[in-house]
């Protein structure tokens, strides 16, 4: 470590947590990334199922702001960046099938031939930041009043830090927090983080060997009214390179509603009722999927979204916070720009 530097704590290898220390790149400031798991990109999530990368988290960016235009397009490698054609379609309760928004469908939606995940591992690399994966953080403990010692789950102590950025949902966060020793109070912090409300979702995920029918230019569907089992039903054959001629692969993010009401079901049952519900969709074959597998999102997305400043303005000086919580939906480009503001308020950057 160069002792000369101050140093500071990412919770959580998520895009809006490497976002904000690639931003502090050329800063004096020597960034450490805590991440349970055992590599980045958080809820903009690809697995291997059966031999095939598949996006079970966000399923798609936009690059439609100039920091991330010079992020994505400038910054990070373009090897295997693709764009995904088609549109996405509407449904509604009445499994009513319509053309979407054209003005909207005109957007980039952008991914990467390996997965939406590339796009957390890219940050990471070009961050400089020392990323330390499967590291739970499960403590803190005051040091001084402007600094922390981090412990890791298996009560490890992970160093002393002058800044921390909190990237987790708002729930971690409190219950982070809440079962630290020696720190002060923080009632008014506690209180605003246990306002976050996050919805629980599956997504369910059916490999196919045919091309499932739908019209030639869909890409994906969503549900308009929110009203409906499924909230959105994509299409990973869209995907340039993801899946063989003659096959599909189908991820269907059911509704945080159904979500709740199977949440603690057997596997047959959850699958079972999710392909009763996208058949009211698709033509599914008659013989149902070739294999299947599921997600369960404890925290897909928040309910509402959280006042940064409100929150920061009762926390000690040194910490900060970005990520969902405070977009107030899933959206990996503006998780990423919450990074980036994270960052500027380290710097003293309006």
């Amino acid at each position: 470590m160069n002792d000369s530097k101050p140093k500071l704590a990412i919770i959580g290898a998520g895009v809006s947590g490497l976002a904000a220390a690639w931003a502090l790149k050329d800063a004096d400031w020597e960034v450490f990334v805590f991440e349970k798991s055992r590599g980045p990109s958080g809820r903009a999530a690809t697995r291997t199922v059966h031999g095939i990368r598949v996006d079970h988290g966000a399923n798609y960016f936009k690059i439609d702001s100039p920091l991330l235009e010079e992020l994505v397009l400038r910054e990070l490698p373009n090897e295997g960046l693709i764009q995904i054609p088609g549109n996405v379609y509407l449904f509604n309760k009445e499994n009513v099938v319509s053309k979407g928004d054209m003005r909207i469908n005109e957007e980039i939606k952008w991914n990467y031939r390996n997965g939406i995940s590339e796009l957390g591992k890219r940050i990471a690399t070009v961050s400089d930041a020392k990323i330390i994966k499967q590291t739970r953080v499960v403590g803190l403990e005051e040091i001084s009043d402007s600094s922390w010692e981090i412990i890791s789950e298996e009560g490890k102590k992970c160093g002393v830090f002058d800044a921390i950025i909190f990237t987790p949902p708002a729930p971690q966060v409190l219950e982070l927090i809440s079962e630290s020793k020696n720190l002060p109070s923080l009632s008014d912090l506690k209180g605003l983080l246990g306002e976050s409300k996050f919805h629980r979702q599956f997504s369910i995920i059916m490999g196919f060997d045919q091309r499932i029918g739908r019209p030639s230019d869909c890409c994906a569907m969503l549900n308009e009214d929110r009203r409906h089992p499924i909230s959105w039903l994509g299409f990973e054959d869209a995907k340039s390179g993801r899946v063989g001629i003659g096959a599909s692969v189908i991820v269907a993010q059911m509704s945080p509603e159904w979500s709740m009401s199977y949440y603690d079901s057997c596997e047959d049952i959850i699958y079972n009722e999710a392909l009763a519900e996208v058949s009211k969709l698709i033509d599914v074959p008659p013989s149902g999927p070739l294999w299947k597998s599921k997600q369960r999102w404890k925290y897909a997305h928040p309910k509402v979204a959280l006042d940064v400043d409100e929150l920061e303005e009762c926390s000690p000086e040194g910490w900060f916070f970005c990520g969902d919580s405070f977009v107030g939906r899933g959206r990996v480009g503006e998780a990423i720009l919450t990074g980036f503001d994270a960052a500027n308020r380290i710097l003293g950057v309006e």
